[in-house]
């Protein structure tokens, strides 16, 4: 009896498709091979790209998107990425449900925009803390940040990955930094634009100009305003050098356009669009030329010599000018050493001596001098104007 019952409940379980299954068998997303999404860092391939609310192309569209913008891509849903709100997304909620930054009630809708018919993109609960500043357009309304789990959504068709979700991170914080630098190169800029040329000391803004050029290409926005910036500042300073010149020597047409086309070909030394330019050392090496002001005042100063010296030798060429210093050139020795006296007007920033004292005052825009400090030296140099200091003073055309 007790064996026949035991066929009929075999024989019934069997039937009602109730058998237990094996004991090996997998949970069906395992059989199906599911995998969970990964998060990851999106860029936009194309321009005006819609930022939708919901993934399906009748929804309302947020803004546009333009090429290599950066999405937090966080989940797909069918034919559209789910993508965190960008930083600069706002949410409204009706001010009354909001005391002190405390939500007063729940399921709170909050809005795209400070109206009742706006979007829904997300809602808030009872007691939770947001942080939010009246709405300026529109008093009733309150002005937060889009609520914790906000999506919004992205045809896959027009993003692409280029990272982990830190990549977004980093590019956030290099793009806060290079706004930074661009603030301050700006604003240095237009101080050093206002003074007299004499006073100007363009090389720190230069190099922070193209510290974004190089360092940050990949903000265009932010390069194609320091590009304009600089080239705004090379001209403000070369209009002050050439007035500053005029001061100093009557200059003939033909001899201010001489001087207008030696210094915009000199301007190329601080443009972006040239090999040298690119080459990490440039810097470098226009700094050493440039780190004093010395050499700045040195060089305006033959110029105005050279110009005066134009009005004797109509059409002459600067290095004609020098050709005729170097004919008439003597020789020095002794050993050189810094001027470093601050006084005003002073005949050179070298001073050269020898067993008996000092011998004379020097500058130089030909010879790195400095490199010779402290040496026993023999150099070719032609007399200049000592603004009646204790010794003549002299440029140093070479050494011998």
């Amino acid at each position: 009896m007790i064996r026949s019952a035991l066929v009929l409940v075999s024989i019934t379980s069997v039937a009602f498709g109730s058998t237990p299954p094996p004991t090996n068998s997998k949970p069906p997303a395992q059989q199906i091979g599911a995998k969970a999404f990964r998060p990851f860092t999106g860029k936009v391939t194309a321009n005006k790209v819609r930022m939708r609310i919901k993934p399906d192309l009748d929804s309302h569209i947020v803004r546009q998107a333009n090429k290599n913008d950066l999405f937090l891509v966080v989940a797909e849903e069918g034919e559209f990425f789910a993508i965190e709100p960008p930083k600069d997304i706002k949410g409204y909620v009706f001010r009354s449900y909001i005391l002190d930054d405390i939500v007063e009630v729940s399921k709170v809708n909050v809005r795209l925009e400070p109206n009742q018919d706006a979007p829904i993109i997300g809602q808030l609960e009872a007691g939770m803390k947001v942080q939010s500043h009246v709405c300026p357009s529109n008093h009733k309304w309150l002005e937060i940040g889009a609520p914790k789990g906000t999506h919004f959504y992205v045809s896959k068709e027009f993003l692409v990955s280029v990272g982990g979700p830190e990549y977004i991170a980093n590019m956030e914080k290099r793009k806060t930094q290079a706004e930074e630098l661009l603030h301050e190169a700006l604003a240095q800029a237009e101080i050093e634009s206002k003074k007299s040329y004499e006073d100007m000391s363009i090389l720190p803004v230069v190099e922070q100009f193209q510290t974004l050029l190089h360092a940050y290409s990949d903000f265009p926005e932010i390069v194609t305003l320091a590009k304009e910036k600089l080239s705004a500042l090379k001209e403000t300073f070369l209009n002050k050098k050439i007035a500053f010149l005029e001061t100093k020597a009557e200059l003939s047409p033909k001899a201010r356009e001489e001087l207008l086309a030696k210094h915009k070909e000199e301007s190329r030394d601080l443009s972006v669009d040239t090999a040298e330019q690119s080459h990490p050392g440039w810097l470098k090496k226009t700094a050493k030329k440039e780190s004093s002001s010395d050499y700045r005042f040195w060089d305006t100063l033959e110029e105005s010599l050279y110009l005066s010296w134009t009005s004797f030798h109509s059409g002459k060429k600067m290095d004609e000018f020098y050709a005729e210093q170097m004919a008439n050139a003597k020789v020095l020795t002794g050993v050189l050493e810094p001027y470093q006296d601050t006084v005003k007007e002073k005949p050179g920033n070298f001073l050269l001596r020898n067993e008996n004292g000092p011998v004379a005052y020097l500058y130089s825009t030909h010879v790195d001098l400095e490199k010779l400090c402290d040496q026993e030296v023999s150099l070719l140099v032609s007399p200049r104007p000592n603004n009646h200091f204790a010794f003549p003073a002299y440029f140093v055309l070479s050494i011998e």
